[in-house]
């Protein structure tokens, strides 16, 4: 990907005899940088996302080793004890010399018992010993599983750290655009984004209409009803949230990312999705945009034809509306859905009814 610099954005070279539209020009130019800009942290923090998930899965993993080799070390310990206790009671019995003599003693129902204590005796030691080396060979695969676990935590720890200095350092880039850009600049960026905004809100409008659906009034079919308590849980969670701040990797109470946003009010519905967007558009069935319902939720990637590649997800509310956890430096808001991007939908609720 091209690398636009700030000094290109911000300084353009030769005098212009039209000073606003040489900074309508300059905006346009920052309004480019910091939407690719915003893309690649995104991209960036949902890659953080995963790591950290299954980082977690390989500490819990870890602890979990702990707590089965602690077991099993107790097992090998309560082994051994029954081993030399067999061995006591069979020293105790006379041993096989004992019953030998108790043979020839002509004491025949002595023999015999004698007999049967010990071959008992002699069986459950063996059997305990064969239990203690099956044991102990637990504890060594356990040990060997607990090894490849500790490992996986360093590395998992290894690239969340190089992915948070990944995230960290586009989004300095996108704060230093920001301050080298003029009064001027700046304000025209604002209204070249509300712009963009209702120019997003028509053309989804129109990819309705046009994908078959319909939108009278601005709300599609069906209005702003939940079609079932689930939805009405979930929407009444994301919405209880708004204005609360983005922040990367976080998943709430008071703080989101994206992906967060939206794990956390399914929760409050009883849905469990998984952590990243790329992750969530496997939960559901996929709804064409002239099908869409308040619930289901929106997704964009970098490749159209690519679920990888995802890397931003909100709530749809209904008309023509989104419940979004954005960006650094933003908060959770309703947003109209955009298309620049757009990747489809998904309905977690479906695969649970």
């Amino acid at each position: 990907m091209a690398v636009v610099t700030v000094a290109g954005v911000i300084a353009l070279p030769g005098a212009q005899a039209d000073p606003i539209g040489d900074a309508r020009a300059r905006a346009a130019a920052l309004n480019q940088l910091v939407d690719s800009l915003t893309v690649r942290a995104e991209v960036a923090s949902q890659r953080y996302d995963a790591i950290q998930a299954r980082l977690a899965g390989a500490v819990n993993g870890s602890l979990s080793s702990d707590r089965r080799l602690e077991a099993l070390h107790q097992q090998v310990e309560n082994a051994q004890q029954l081993v030399n206790a067999r061995v006591q009671a069979l020293y105790a019995s006379g041993g096989s010399l004992g019953t030998f003599a108790a043979l020839l003693s002509g004491d025949a129902n002595s023999a015999v018992a004698r007999t049967q204590m010990t071959a008992s005796v002699i069986t459950t030691q063996t059997q305990a010993i064969r239990r203690e080396e099956a044991v102990v060979k637990t504890v060594g695969t356990q040990a060997d599983r607990k090894r490849l676990s500790a490992t996986q935590v360093v590395q998992l720890e290894s690239a969340a750290a190089r992915q948070r200095a990944t995230v960290v350092g586009l989004l300095a880039e996108q704060r230093a655009a920001l301050s080298r850009a003029d009064s001027t600049v700046r304000r025209l960026v604002r209204q070249q984004q509300r712009a963009a905004e209702l120019a997003a809100a028509q053309s989804f409008t129109q990819a309705v209409s046009q994908a078959g659906g319909q939108v009278d009034g601005g709300q599609l079919a069906g209005g702003t009803r939940a079609p079932n308590p689930t939805v009405a849980a979930a929407l009444a969670a994301a919405r209880s949230r708004l204005g609360d701040p983005y922040v990367w990797g976080a998943t709430g109470p008071t703080s989101f990312d994206c992906s967060g946003l939206t794990q956390w009010s399914y929760a409050h519905a009883g849905i469990a999705l998984p952590r990243t967007a790329a992750e969530q558009w496997f939960t559901g069935p996929h709804p064409s945009l002239a099908q869409l319902e308040p619930g289901d939720l929106l997704f964009w990637a970098t490749d159209l034809s690519d679920p990888a590649t995802i890397h931003h997800v909100t709530i749809y509310i209904g008309n023509g509306l989104m419940i979004a956890a954005p960006h650094t430096g933003t908060v959770v808001q309703v947003q109209p859905v955009y298309l620049d991007g757009f990747f489809g939908a998904t309905r977690p609720w479906a695969s649970q009814s």
